[in-house]
């Protein structure tokens, strides 16, 4: 079958990414198979490709973790799941007995690691074997594509939860990405009062952001991020911001348009260390939190409210739709010289 193998970094000064054919997986007990229809080009999976390395990435492996598709097959001791179900992949797997499994907090495990990251290849192929537990049933409202965004989804759902956000709240999103975008929606579903979002520079991003219902796009590039939010809160601040985009100042923007005693959710893949005013930190009796993937309920919540309409508009966050073939030139390439003008691209083998 076709994969997209990726081999470290190459001479070339990029990761080393190769469409190849590979052996189809065999189902063994325990493991579901799956015939994948879609998965999403991730930006952690980008800057291995722009050898920026940051998540641990762990060649040879077939990259992909924002996958869904159909059962092919199911191992021994599944009963979950049946053939020919369409499914989601939650790409954690971890050692399920250390403390923080046990109470559901497996996203924190010593010892976690990620389909298509790790030791067991992804969704960037035409089939992929997955450990039962990472697998979940989707709705019949969901379309397949869609479901290849539930990963980053449940990213931006947990980054709610984290940050105690709930109805009546008004907030900033820093960074108009697919985590950006995909907190925007979440935000609407936990019932924001108002939501900004501030971008680099205008393009698709900042575009879809505007379609998917922000109440305020600021374009960082030309505006005060801080004065804009503080005048459309009349002075007060919004009472959380979502960092999404790992940039160097953003810290310094997100403490100054939350308001007294507000909250700072991170949920950015950071390149390198920011700086933080804790002065300020400390005057406006802010809290910091980082949030980190997603732990046990989220993903069946997420799922759950996808399904039943809480969570609308994920289809305007996909921006391109690609076959394996065109992975790389298509997808990659394509990405790294212009990530603006582009959002979430979708892959189909």
């Amino acid at each position: 079958m076709k994969a997209l193998m990726y081999y470290g970094r190459g001479s070339n000064g990029r990761g080393d990414f190769r469409l190849e054919d590979v052996a189809e997986p065999t189902v063994v007990p325990g493991t579901v198979k799956i015939d994948v229809e879609w998965c999403g080009i991730c930006g952690s999976d980008l800057h291995e490709f722009e050898a920026d390395t940051v998540s641990g990435y762990s060649p040879p492996v077939i990259l992909g973790h924002e996958f869904a598709g159909t059962v092919s097959a199911v191992g021994e001791g599944v009963d979950h799941v049946k053939v020919g179900e369409r499914v989601a992949i939650e790409p954690f797997m971890y050692c399920q007995t250390c403390e923080f499994c046990l109470t559901g907090d497996y996203h924190v495990c010593p010892d976690l690691t990620v389909v298509g990251v790790h030791n067991v290849g992804g969704g960037f192929a035409e089939q992929a074997l997955v450990p039962a537990y990472t697998v979940h049933k989707m709705p019949d409202s969901v379309p397949s594509e869609v479901g290849a965004l539930i990963e980053p989804i449940t990213v931006a759902w947990h980054g709610m939860r984290k940050g105690n956000f709930g109805p009546g709240q008004t907030a900033l999103v820093i960074g108009a990405g697919p985590i950006g975008l995909t907190t925007l929606i979440c935000a609407q579903a936990f019932g924001s009062a108002f939501t900004a979002v501030s971008v680099r520079r205008p393009g698709a991003r900042a575009d879809t952001a505007a379609r998917l219902g922000a109440q305020a796009v600021i374009d960082s590039s030309s505006t005060d991020v801080v004065a804009a939010v503080m005048e459309m809160t009349k002075g007060r601040g919004v009472d959380v911001v979502f960092e999404t985009s790992g940039a160097q100042e953003s810290i310094a923007t997100a403490i100054g348009a939350v308001r007294m005693g507000g909250t700072i959710v991170s949920l950015a893949v950071w390149l390198a260390p920011a700086p933080c005013d804790y002065m300020q930190v400390l005057l406006k009796e802010l809290t910091i939190v980082g949030s980190k993937g997603y732990n046990k309920p989220d993903f069946p919540e997420a799922i759950a409210a996808m399904g039943d309409g809480r969570i609308i508009g994920a289809e305007e966050i996909i921006s391109t739709r690609i076959g394996l073939d065109d992975v790389i030139s298509g997808g990659f390439e394509v990405l790294a010289e212009n990530r603006s003008a582009h959002v979430k691209v979708l892959v189909t083998p």
